[in-house]
């Protein structure tokens, strides 16, 4: 392990902060103002790639001329700027104990959603003030964004931010990250603020649902896909957001900037009333509670973290009172529940047939077969559960979609093994009735399911 600079000018190298693509962040001490400070140096400068150091010198410099015109308590403030021995570095303010925004674009560990419009309102009125000033940030993204301790947020590097009336020569070309990039700036159009209104709408996204909304693994397709295809409706996604949200989403991923929010205070105006409405929801089981009641279900035994919450916040999480129906005999719903809490009744014809409890699945059939429900299904007890049908499924993530179709397949399996002819009858398998039903029905169902899984 190499060893520690001692000083950077007048800074004290007390540790490392943090590492990235392009560079090392010191913590450091400031004898001179008494006070702890981010020290950053760009690794990329000196090396023997001769066009690499000169587009990393541009870019470094660049961050650190732009960032002194911005003074904004939602912005990194740069505080001074100088040369160790033919090695540049920033100074800038520490912020202790903050991470970036990325921690909270995890599946498993999605901040409430109350928080993600507060957060993204003031990174919105950040970049307002920005744009304002003439500065394009164009490289918004949750890496380049910190939460703090008391969960105030600061944007940072603007190494490849724009000036749009300065008389110096711009970082001009694709750079930046092609997932929250703007279909003009990758078409590398003219670009104004609403180009990181876009971006931070990506970001909207991801806090939200646990992903972008396009992905793929090549980058001539992602382009593609971020400059033609529509987005995604982050509802089809987690359809327990609300509406409001997901209008949001829309108009900042607009394709056309004329469609695109114009600035980052109308951005954060909308947010700002869709957030007052969240903080007076009481009605709201708090997600983590969710995950932990569902977590420990049978049906998610073999299911990481990670694909527990895809899964929860892909279907619809619903709660009954003793008596009231939840599937109706002869309707059509292709949805597939998995019961959380309570117990069920399914009946036919007006008698019970069957009983179902904590962590028992129902509506196998319907989630198949898409045809007409064979029998009601009452609660017979207060009841939660999770509604999930199939185009709630193919939101989520490839992984995630193969281990909810191998658990929903054993699932299916096991009733058509275990239940009576009565049973599956009401449940909706034809035929049950005979005594080679079940292995019939089995075979039917489970080798296209195989085969898809395939």
């Amino acid at each position: 392990m190499a060893e520690l600079p001692e000083k950077f000018g007048k800074y004290h190298v007390l540790g490392i902060a943090g590492r990235g693509n392009m560079g090392v962040v010191y913590t450091a001490y400031d004898p001179f103002a008494d006070r702890d400070v981010a020290v950053k140096i760009c690794t990329e400068i000196n090396t023997e790639d001769e066009k690499r150091s000169r587009v990393a010198r541009k870019l470094f410099f660049n961050e650190a001329h732009i960032a002194q015109v911005l003074d904004h308590p939602n912005i990194l403030k740069i505080l001074d700027a100088g040369d160790e021995d033919g090695e540049p570095y920033i100074v800038m303010e520490y912020v202790e104990g903050s991470m970036t925004l990325q921690s909270s674009c995890d599946p498993s560990s999605l901040l409430p959603i109350s928080k993600v419009a507060a957060v993204v309102c003031k990174i919105a009125k950040a970049l307002d003030y920005a744009h304002r000033r003439g500065v394009i940030h164009r490289d918004v993204k949750p890496t380049n964004i910190m939460v703090t301790l008391d969960d105030d947020v600061k944007i940072g590097d603007f190494g490849i931010a724009q000036r749009v009336f300065a008389d110096t020569t711009h970082v001009l070309g694709l750079l930046g990250s092609p997932r929250y990039m703007s279909p003009e700036q990758i078409q590398e159009e003219n670009i104004n603020g609403q180009t990181d209104i876009y971006s931070l709408g990506v970001v909207l996204f991801e806090l939200l649902t646990g992903r972008t909304p396009f992905t793929s693994p090549r980058l001539s397709r992602l382009l593609h896909q971020v400059v033609n295809d529509p987005a995604p409706s982050v509802l089809d996604i987690r359809p327990d957001l609300p509406d409001g949200l997901d209008s949001i989403v829309r108009c900042a991923l607009a394709k056309d900037p004329r469609e695109r929010y114009r600035s980052g205070v109308e951005m954060a105006s909308d947010l700002a009333a869709v957030f007052g409405e969240l903080e007076h929801r009481d009605d709201i089981l708090d997600e983590h509670d969710r995950f932990g009641a569902v977590r420990k279900l049978s049906f998610f035994k073999d299911f990481s973290d990670s694909e527990v919450w895809e899964t929860l916040r892909a279907g619809v999480w619903e709660s009954f009172v003793s008596g009231q129906t939840i599937v109706s005999e002869g309707n059509l719903d292709f949805s597939f529940y998995i019961l959380v809490n309570g117990n069920v009744n399914v009946s036919r014809g007006g008698g019970v047939v069957t009983r179902f409890s904590s962590g028992d699945c129902f509506g196998e059939m319907g989630y198949v077969s898409r045809t007409k429900r064979t029998a009601s299904i009452q609660a017979a007890k207060d009841v939660s559960l999770i509604r999930i049908n199939e185009a709630q499924m193919e939101q989520a993530s490839e992984s995630c979609q193969l281990r909810f179709h191998k658990a929903f397949l054993h699932t299916l399996i096991d009733r058509l093994t275990h239940s009576s002819g009565d049973e599956l009858a009401a449940l909706g398998v034809e035929g049950a009735n005979r005594p080679v039903a079940p292995n019939l029905a089995r075979r039917a169902i489970a080798e296209p399911l195989i085969q898809a899984e395939r």
